[in-house]
């Protein structure tokens, strides 16, 4: 048995809390995972950010925590950390924090959640990252701390931080994939209708989540095949048959829905996936252009300069290094 704890603060945010809690209520309903889901507070009741409040909560002293949980801290508003709750017990809070890291639980955030590691300590010398916003003003606050402010959710010696809301899912997923497989990860991703789980190198602003502000299902279908299905030749009559439209009515559509073109669009995928595959120094340039739908390397190597101003090779360079 797994205890997964939630740790709700003074202000929490709903989703940072409720979305990585749905993931592993379904794991457990749904997929009989042996996961103990707790959720403990500083106090008895909690205002929620949103203006909902939880009641009847237990302190998070009473957990009998053992190497290989969990504690998951969601984000919470700044009012979070001036409240009298938060200040007078946030001293012995983070004692706790790292008494509990010490002897192997695994210490999660989502969000402004990164803000209670780094008053702990835990974040000291630690690759983390918080929401985009507050990048700038964790580094500051917290020098010790390595933030990384172009990535979803990261880990570093047992420390895991997430960039924000919809990300807290992603890395509870994540953690999902770690304890019980990807093939479950999947499962769950499906059941509470996430369309992609994103990997945790993935920026904040994304490919993957770029030109998805429209309404157009037809186009969304398109652009879903597309993502993936990066390896195969785009036929724009098959995509319009699958958009149920014609092949003129998609391409005036999509370039209104999105502002790029069906084949820039395409292409700017197969360059994401080209960038995460050149990662793996065992792949050569012609089986990276191939596994991205290339028509051979030197297409790769034309349209990668065109984007980055360097060829892959450069690239593979900097990132190895």
């Amino acid at each position: 048995m797994k205890t997964i704890a939630f740790v709700i603060l003074p202000q929490v945010h709903i989703l940072d809390l409720a979305g990585p809690l749905q993931v592993f209520y379904e794991a457990k309903n749904d997929y009989q995972q042996p996961f103990d889901l707790q959720q403990v507070a500083l106090a008895p009741e909690v205002s929620m950010a949103q203006g909902l409040t939880l009641s009847h909560l237990v302190p998070y002293t009473t957990l009998n925590l053992q190497k290989g949980d969990y504690i998951i801290i969601a984000g919470i508003h700044t009012s979070g950390f001036r409240s009298e709750i938060y200040r007078q017990a946030s001293s012995a809070f983070f004692d706790w924090l790292n008494a509990q890291h010490a002897q192997g639980v695994k210490i999660c955030s989502v969000c402004t959640g990164a803000f209670v590691l780094a008053q702990a300590g835990l974040l000291d010398g630690k690759k983390c990252t918080t929401h985009w916003k507050a990048s700038q003003e964790l580094h500051d606050k917290f020098p010790a701390a390595k933030v990384q402010s172009d990535c979803l959710y990261i880990k570093d010696q047992q420390v895991y931080t997430s960039a924000g809301v919809a990300s807290g899912i992603d890395l509870a997923l994540s953690i999902l994939e770690e304890e019980a497989g990807a093939l479950l990860a999947a499962k769950v991703a499906r059941e509470i209708v996430v369309y992609m789980r994103r990997n945790g190198l993935e920026q904040q602003q994304s490919i993957y989540l770029d030109y998805r502000t429209h309404l157009y299902e037809g186009v969304h279908r398109v652009q879903d095949w597309l993502v993936q299905n990066p390896e195969k030749k785009n036929n724009l009559e098959e995509l319009a048959e699958m958009a149920h439209m014609s092949s003129r009515n998609l391409t005036r559509l999509f370039r209104k829905a999105t502002g790029v073109s069906v084949h820039e669009f395409a292409t700017k995928i197969r360059l994401e996936l080209a960038k995460k595959l050149l990662k793996n120094p065992d792949l050569t340039i012609e089986a990276v252009a191939a596994r991205c739908g290339f028509k051979d390397a030197r297409q790769l190597r034309r349209l990668w300069r065109e984007q980055f101003a360097q060829s892959p090779l450069e690239w593979r360079r900097g990132e190895l290094v």
